[in-house]
């Protein structure tokens, strides 16, 4: 059975889909199935590396079967089809056409799949074929023994409201009374549709009967065993401790009878009930240890239907113990199961678990996902009561993107149909709504939702759900400026945090900007309260940072890092003191440079405990391949998911993250000393509310800010920004005053999109580039101070260039092939940039791979991957609409390790770049999805998380022969000035003397964002 997981809040998002520099459309591609199952009877097994978004099977007289797929790799789909006189087609609609990769195998379909997939005339039928005592009496009214094996049958095929509507199915309700089998299996029907109030009166009702004394062992375990499992989940539900309690008694009971007569069929459920009552009342330990022998156990009784719910129920406790990476891929096992066994409620569960995972990951587009398979799977059931909690989650997500409209509509469809009993669903809708209230500008719609929703908080059992419902009530009275009621909200909340817990991150950051909402000028304990509390959250920022694991340091908790840190900077920038200029920039940078050094990672062997992980998931594995025969699905599944936990672990134990003592105090002032006196610091700070410059001189630091109007075009700007005059973005005359020629740039969320070099001066005759150098650089910080990467660095150039795109790749059908090499249009110059490397570099080693040979393998080598210089030709995919996906596209067929011509930033932050310089000659390849913490998570920024000292990328896409004209100047002059940004001021201007070439959109989008200072020279 389940324990039931609600959705937890959201931060941002952003919907991923696939793309590519030329927009791809979802295509459908035939797959051709073997023989022995062209004509159904057979279990079809899809295996497919890639992102397919589903599959779907013609056939000439039934209704299409559509089978959604997630957008995971290397995964399997199991498709049971219906015996035919015809044949059936399958095809497979993917927006990756070469990523796309399916095989299939029949399986045979053993006697028990045909039973119960049979409906109830034909098990009727099968029984009067196979019972002739008193045939004419079994037309009339069917034996206990017959109706019970209809009921078991519709119980097997979850057709549950059958169960519960007897009066449909006139043979199922004739002999209710006469059997005494009906309300027992009206309980566990009850049960598995998480009524568990009415699955408790059933049981309860089964216990009262008179022949409950005399009944077998294994019937009265078994009803005391579901009567207590339901008791402990119905209390669970009100948080009512006495009736957990009492459900526990039961479980005692259960145990005994099961011990003293060895009904080993009922220990699966009886440990799973157990795991449910520690679980609910905090020993998470205990729980998972009950579930591990639930699990083990249903595998040596081959009951892996089971599995599939324990495994969910193992996630659940995963996720509640911190251990994020090990739910999300216990959930992936748990519905991989479940979707062999066709169990679609349990289905609709493990995919909102597993979105509400996701969500604690910082993936929403994942997530967003997941809920929307979850609401097409209720609707094919018809069960709209279990579509509430993903239609709150994707409410929760659209109010995170500031989609208010999509958030209503979700609302709507989910208010009707909510539990009434359910408090964490009602107190979630109430919550929401107040949010999207005051979104909206509805301040006394907003308090009455509000009202409702913190009623109900203290019946909730889960300490998270009360922190998310009390958070959001107070970030909602805090917009419509309900002072009173915010520090109401807070201080409830804070009763519930334990100490050094990561809540109180976001409920320091919560009571800045409390503070800041005082009409009044601060006074001086307000203000010392609010140092107070940043110093506090910080520090214990640096702690969790320390102590989590990598995958919780995801996008939701530094997206809560950037809150706190900004709703500090507002306070300090209000303040306007004379020092608050270099405060900013001092909480600003020191949070900047972490984030980019706790992103450097590099190989290396992470401890006993992954060792040991990925040993025990190999000899798990080969215990599977040895004990089981192909035949056998469900097993075979458990290799396949064996495979792919081993291949995780070696890619993810070898991340390690550098460790940084952001408690160290910087000199601020001592890094003008490093300035060179025609140098200025530009550091751009984009808050919710205000857009800010902190420039720093020879001369000391000042502080600009941007003008509403133009603040207010830029967040409505979509895409790169190149038509501001630069003026009215930058202080020219302070610069002219200053005689600045070289500006050290440092972006910040929105501002990573401005192409400052290509920008129009006021005498509208020049831009930025005739005036000044101009260099990115990740932070203050790092720039002046040392590579904290160890990485190995050879002494050669690397280039990849020109992949070929029109030569077949192993494993993909001609229609595939064929649509992906047209969206490619071939890079003919790039082999001149390639050219021109060799010429000017002719007396350093350099290392081609062209045309075919540019693949996937080469470029993720150690001999591409360790070079002083990487140029990499080819094209980039970006899509404005579905920034989550970015990548590089190569020459190659599918391999174990890499997809089919492609590389995705995932997979190219698998391993280090040690290169000085990585040239990134493709479309914009400085374009990604916009995290609130750490701005673009582009192709560039990858690099120079994984160790490059400096990334030459761009922003928008540039023609192929204009690219290659542009490299032929900058590689001219880094041959002679050594210098990578001087190199790139030189190479715009010759190409803005070509007349051919003048135009920004040509030599504009190239920008150089560097690590550190000293990358900028390169020497061989």
């Amino acid at each position: 059975m389940y324990i039931p997981l609600k959705a937890i809040a959201a931060i941002t998002i952003l919907f991923i889909a696939v793309f590519s520099c030329p927009r791809l459309v979802a295509e459908e591609y035939d797959i051709t199935l073997p023989e022995s199952a062209a004509f159904g009877g057979q279990f079809v097994r899809i295996s497919y590396t890639g992102e397919a978004i589903e599959f779907i099977v013609h056939h000439s007289t039934e209704p299409s079967i559509r089978l959604s797929a997630p957008f995971l790799l290397s995964q399997i789909e199991y498709l049971y089809l219906p015996a035919s006189s015809t044949p059936y087609s399958l095809v497979a609609k993917s927006q990756y056409p070469l990523l796309f990769r399916a095989s299939d195998v029949g399986v045979e379909v053993v006697d028990e799949t045909r039973l119960l997939k049979a409906d109830i005339n034909q098990v009727t039928q099968w029984q009067e074929e196979n019972w002739v005592e008193d045939a004419a009496k079994f037309h009339q009214q069917p034996s206990c023994v017959v109706k019970k094996k209809m009921l078991n049958d519709l119980l097997e095929q979850n057709r549950l409201e059958e169960i519960l509507a007897p009066s449909e199915q006139p043979q199922v309700s004739a002999f209710s009374d006469q059997c005494g089998i009906y309300p027992v299996f009206a309980a566990e029907a009850y049960f598995r549709l998480m009524n568990f109030e009415e699955a408790s009166r059933g049981f309860k009702h089964t216990q009262s009967q008179s022949g409950m004394s005399s009944a077998p062992p294994y019937d009265v375990a078994y009803v005391n065993l579901m009567r207590g499992f339901s008791d402990i989940l119905r209390g669970d539900e009100r948080a009512d401790m006495h009736t957990i309690y009492e459900g526990w008694e039961f479980l005692q009971y259960a145990k005994s009878l099961i011990e003293a007569h060895q009904l080993n069929e009922l220990l699966p459920e009886l440990h799973n009930a157990r795991a449910t009552y520690f679980r609910v009342t905090g020993d998470l330990v205990a729980a998972a240890d009950e579930l591990d022998t639930a699990i083990a156990v249903s595998r040596a009784f081959e009951k892996y239907n089971h599995v599939a719910s324990y495994l969910n129920n193992l996630a659940v406790l995963h996720r509640a113990l911190g251990n994020l990476a090990a739910a999300q891929r216990t959930y992936s096992q748990s519905i991989q199961l479940a979707r062999m066994s066709n169990d679609a409620l349990a289905l609709t569960i493990q995919h909102d678990n597993l979105a509400s995972t996701y969500i604690e990951l910082g993936d929403l587009p994942a997530a967003a996902r997941y809920f929307s398979y979850s609401v097409d799977i209720n609707k094919q059931m018809g069960r709209g009561a279990y579509t509430a909690e993903a239609l709150l989650g994707l409410a929760d997500i659209a109010l995170a993107q500031g989609n208010a409209g999509l958030a209503d509509t979700y609302l709507n469809q989910a208010q009707p149909i909510i539990t009434p009993t359910s408090f964490r669903e009602s107190s979630q809708y109430h919550t929401l709504r107040s949010a999207f209230y005051a979104e909206t500008k509805q301040p006394n719609k907003a308090k009455q939702a509000a009202a409702l929703a913190f009623e109900q908080v203290a019946a909730l059992s889960d300490t998270r759900h009360k922190m998310n419902v009390l958070f959001t009530l107070a970030r909602s009275a805090i917009a419509i400026q309900e002072v009173e009621m915010a520090e109401v909200y807070l201080q409830s909340a804070l009763a519930y945090i334990k100490p050094k817990h990561p809540h109180l991150i976001e409920y320091y950051e919560l009571k800045n900007a409390l503070f800041l909402q005082h009409a009044k000028p601060l006074t001086e304990s307000q203000k010392a309260t609010v140092e107070n509390n940043f110093t506090a959250a910080l520090s214990l920022v640096n702690e969790v940072e320390n102590t989590l694991s990598i995958y919780r340091l995801g996008p939701t908790f530094k997206n809560k890092v950037r809150l706190l840190i900004d709703s500090y900077v507002e306070y300090l920038l209000a303040n306007n003191s004379n020092t608050s200029a270099q405060k900013v920039l001092e909480v600003m940078d020191n949070y900047q440079s972490s984030m980019l050094r706790k992103s450097r990672q590099f190989y290396s062997q992470y401890g006993q405990d992954i060792a040991l992980e990925e040993n025990n998931t190999t000899a798990e594995m080969e215990v599977n391949l040895l004990s089981v025969g192909e035949s056998n699905l469900a097993a075979q599944a458990q290799i396949d998911i064996s495979l792919e936990k081993r291949d995780a672990l070696r890619a993810h134990g070898r991340q390690v993250s550098l460790d940084v003592d952001r408690t160290h105090a910087y000199q601020f002032e001592r890094l003008i000393d490093k300035l060179q006196q025609h140098e200025a610091l530009v550091r751009l700070i984009d808050l919710p509310k205000h857009t800010h410059l902190i420039v720093g001189t020879k001369q000391g630091w000042r502080r600009f800010s941007i003008g509403k109007t133009m603040r207010d075009k830029l967040h409505q700007q979509e895409g790169v920004v190149t038509w501001i005059k630069a003026d009215e973005l930058l202080p020219l005359e302070y610069f002219k005053s200053q005689s600045i020629s070289k500006l050290i740039l440092v972006s910040d969320h929105l501002t990573h999109t401005i192409a400052f070099s290509a920008l129009p001066m006021p005498d509208n005759a020049t831009h930025v580039i005739d005036h000044f150098e101009v260099v990115r650089a990740f932070s203050v910080l790092d720039y002046f101070n040392p590579d904290p990467s160890s990485a190995t660095q050879g002494s050669h150039i690397a280039v990849f260039a020109n992949p070929r795109f029109n030569s077949p790749a192993s494993g993909i059908s001609n229609k595939a092939t064929l649509t992906w090499r047209k969206a490619m249009p071939p890079l003919v110059f790039s082999e001149r940039e390639a050219s021109s490397i060799q010429q000017h570099f002719s007396h350093a080693s350099v290392v081609t791979a062209l045309g075919a040979q540019a693949n996937s393998d080469v470029l993720m080598s150690d001999e591409f991957g360790h070079a002083k210089l990487l140029h990499i030709a080819t094209h980039g995919f970006y899509d404005p609409e579905y920034p989550g996906i970015v990548g590089l596209v190569t020459s190659d067929a599918a391999t174990r390790r890499y997809l089919p011509g492609f590389v995705s930033l995932t997979q190219l932050l698998s391993r280090p770049f040690s290169a000085d310089l990585v040239v990134l000659s493709g479309c914009d390849t400085l374009r990604g999805e916009i995290w609130l913490s750490e701005g673009q998570n582009s192709l560039s920024r990858g690099m120079l998380a994984q160790g490059a000292g400096s990334v030459l990328g761009t922003l928008w896409k540039v023609p192929d022969r204009a690219t290659a004209t542009f490299m032929e100047h900058f590689y001219a002059s880094l041959a002679t000035t050594h210098n990578a940004s001087r190199a790139l001021q030189i190479a715009k201007q010759k190409m803005k003397r070509n007349p051919r070439f003048r135009s920004p959109r040509y030599w504009g989008a190239f920008v150089l964002t560097v690590a550190h200072q000293k990358a900028e020279t390169i020497q061989f």
